[in-house]
């Protein structure tokens, strides 16, 4: 029950932990520290890498197709290969600077690996009370959480949060050593690509965690980062992003949008038609209110649960119905999968951020690294 208890935990709030940690690479230490050979190692690489655009692919009757022209064409696909090649080496290098990190400390001080490292912990992992009542408050009506008493309640949150202060630890620990030259990576990250994204008044936008901030608050326009997130209804994971997507409002209020483009997948009967009812919801201004009752309601989409929806939320009934039959509004939803389609999404949840895609039910983390980012390069 503990350890079901704590998934639950975890896929509610989308925690989701990297390679990094206390991983059993063994002790060779060949990528800790500076490297003098790190630039021509990246010279020769852009070198290959424009020897590989160059090259012929396959031949058509003597016609040839070049390499740039295929990565062009699939440039996200190419970038999320070249990607993973180059997470698995990030990975491998972060994972040997953390042996290297807790063997000089337990060697400076003389303990055991094991007694260093729950020292290091201890010393430097403090959980937030504010954050344990908040995490209890949102967890409290869970069937499987709710089955504890408080205290086990209380002790299965602060393990939750203890392993998450432990994984930000760590990673600051490497990010200080990738920062100061004591860890290079020489192998070169490949350049995302970013998409370009109009916004028209046809998107559904909110700009801080109620549904009803939907007016600029402090940026406006292209100065928010933008998030345009393409999912469905039917979809169990576009819901389970919900409470990241709230937390990344509350938190960059006034500095961030939120957009949301259907994409409805045609094995999701009720997809199109759940999209349908929240446009005519939008047309009244209730778009949002929609949008976060049929999340919540996902195994209940007909036509007569619209009906109810549409009470609750508060429309002109006699106008929301008429909409319903609107030609042009189905014709809206179509659009949108077809520019999810042009941008290369295949599934949802998928999310461009300024322009650069992120994929499925990530966390937080996830969205505050490329937002971070983004709001530093505006300065």
């Amino acid at each position: 029950m503990r350890s079901y208890v704590l998934t639950v935990i975890v896929m509610l709030f989308s925690y989701q932990s990297t390679a990094v940690g206390n991983s059993a690479v063994g002790k060779n230490n060949s990528a800790v520290g500076k490297n003098d050979s790190g630039a021509a190692s990246k010279q020769a690489e852009a070198a290959k890498t424009q020897a590989v655009k160059q090259q012929v692919v396959f031949t058509i009757h003597d016609h040839p197709t070049m390499m740039d022209e295929i990565a062009q064409k699939n440039k996200q696909q190419f970038y999320e290969i070249e990607n993973k090649r180059y997470g698995l080496i990030e990975n491998e290098a972060r994972a040997k600077y953390l042996d290297y990190f807790w063997e000089q400390r337990a060697l400076k001080s003389k303990k055991s690996l094991a007694q260093e490292k729950r020292d290091y912990f201890a010393q430097h992992v403090k959980v937030d009370k504010k954050r344990e009542d908040e995490m209890l408050e949102q967890l409290k009506e869970h069937p499987q959480f709710a089955k504890l008493t408080a205290a086990e309640r209380r002790t299965e949150v602060k393990k939750y949060l203890q392993s998450e202060q432990q994984q930000l630890l760590l990673n600051g620990i490497v990010d200080a050593a990738l920062a100061s030259g004591k860890l290079v990576i020489n192998y070169p990250k490949p350049i995302e690509p970013r998409f370009d994204i109009k916004v028209t008044s046809a998107d559904p936008v909110r700009y801080g965690a109620k549904d009803t901030e939907t007016k600029p608050i402090s940026c406006r326009g292209d100065d928010c980062v933008t998030i345009v997130e393409y999912s469905e209804y039917q979809c169990p994971f576009c819901a389970r992003i919900i409470p990241t997507a709230t937390e990344v409002l509350t938190k960059y209020r006034g500095k961030v949008r939120w957009i949301v483009r259907d994409f409805p997948l045609s094995f999701h009967d009720r997809a199109k038609p759940a999209a349908i009812a929240a446009r005519c919801a939008m047309k009244q201004g209730k778009f949002w209110q929609m949008y976060a009752v049929l999340f919540n309601n996902q195994s209940a989409l007909s036509d007569k649960d619209f009906e109810g929806y549409a009470d609750r939320v508060g429309v002109d009934k006699p106008k929301w119905q008429e909409c319903l039959k609107d030609t042009a509004v189905a014709a809206a939803v179509d659009n949108n999968f077809q520019s999810g389609v042009r941008l290369g999404v295949t599934g949802t949840p998928a999310f461009f951020i300024n322009g650069r895609r992120l994929s499925g039910a990530v966390p937080f983390s996830a969205f505050k690294k490329i937002i971070d980012e983004e709001l530093r390069a505006k300065g």
